[in-house]
């Protein structure tokens, strides 16, 4: 029979991981259910390396999980192109922010390897293999947390309205203490690229909200061989989905990362989404008001920000989401 201190989280990724760490630690019984065989997302989708900005320490307080062994500093060596030219002011407000680098997947240098490990620790028991089906949503419990990203299945059961974004992405191994981070804003898509590297992995990703031209993928890698002095064998193409705006809940669930709409809209940055989510997603299961009024306060104005990138007249990107996205108190 389950009790009241039973907790399903749905979803094994940086959002899932943070909401049944926490849960733990408060003295719930956590089952953690994910479709792959392992943490680290979509198999084809990783390894990865992410940029991010990180208020370092205040971030990691704030989850209670001390993450710095995922992340690596790439505010130093941090570059920013637009139009394929180097612009040092747009590096300034970047760098401001504190950059950091973090891989994603199932290699044990993961932030998802690292948090599995805390998991683990904390006694979190995870069914690994196992499909969350629509009947299976029809018969969770009330306050069951559901952090499935960029799936489109969950959408569509709980009746969010959700954005189809795509890209272009591809990695290649470099040596093991190469660290770098690079934007490239403008002239190859209507969105945005970047190329970091750590652990051994040089990743490259071409955000687009439709197909580019593979002469202008082209024209891409030969700008990042130029500027990098890197390639790599061929472009792979992503599509992921996005909630067409922020909720911690929704029918009798609670929400968090990319499924909660915790995603930086003119970046698309997720990484600290997922883990202030995950922090969020445990709160609202003892304290809602609380959680409630938390996630209103890092995610007021994103739907403002998504109707300024869709009116595009006079729309400048914006990387901080109100004044507390990325500095975290």
């Amino acid at each position: 029979m389950k009790s009241s201190k039973d907790k399903l989280v749905v979803g094994a990724g940086p959002a899932g991981l943070v909401a049944a760490i926490n849960l733990k630690r408060e003295g719930f019984n956590v089952i953690l259910q994910e479709k792959q065989a392992r943490v680290g997302g979509e198999p084809g989708w990783h390894p990865s390396v992410h940029t991010t900005p990180v208020d370092d320490p205040g971030l990691y307080d704030y989850i209670g999980i001390n993450c710095a062994e995922a992340f690596v500093d790439s505010t130093d060596v941090l570059k920013v192109f637009v139009g394929g030219k180097d612009v040092p002011g747009m590096k300034n407000v970047f760098g401001k922010l504190g950059m950091k680098n973090t891989e994603r997947g199932d290699r044990p240098t993961s932030l998802d390897s690292f948090l599995f490990r805390i998991a683990e620790k904390e006694g979190v028991e995870f069914e690994f293999g196992k499909t969350f089906t629509q009947d299976d949503l029809e018969r969770a419990a009330k306050g069951t947390i559901l952090t499935t990203g960029l799936t489109p299945g969950m959408y569509d059961w709980l009746g969010i309205d959700h954005t189809v974004f795509a890209g272009y992405w591809a990695n290649t191994e470099t040596e093991p203490g190469f660290v770098s981070n690079t934007f490239y804003l403008g002239q190859f898509s209507n969105e945005y690229g970047y190329a970091c590297a750590m652990n051994g992995i040089w990743y490259v990703l071409l955000f687009a909200r439709r197909d580019v031209d593979p002469q202008d993928l082209e024209k891409f890698r030969g700008v990042l061989a130029e500027k990098e002095g890197r390639t790599f064998d061929k472009w792979r193409r992503f599509l992921g989905h996005t909630p067409k705006g922020p909720r911690l809940f929704h029918r009798d669930f609670i929400l968090a990362g990319t499924l909660a709409g915790v995603v930086e809209p003119a970046f698309g940055g997720g990484i600290t989404g997922a883990l202030l989510s995950g922090k969020i997603a445990a709160m609202a299961v003892t304290e809602p008001d609380r959680a409630l009024t938390e996630f209103k306060r890092f995610t007021d104005g994103i739907i403002a920000h998504i109707a300024r990138k869709k009116a595009k007249v006079g729309y400048a990107p914006t990387i901080q989401m109100g004044k507390v996205w990325f500095d975290v108190k």
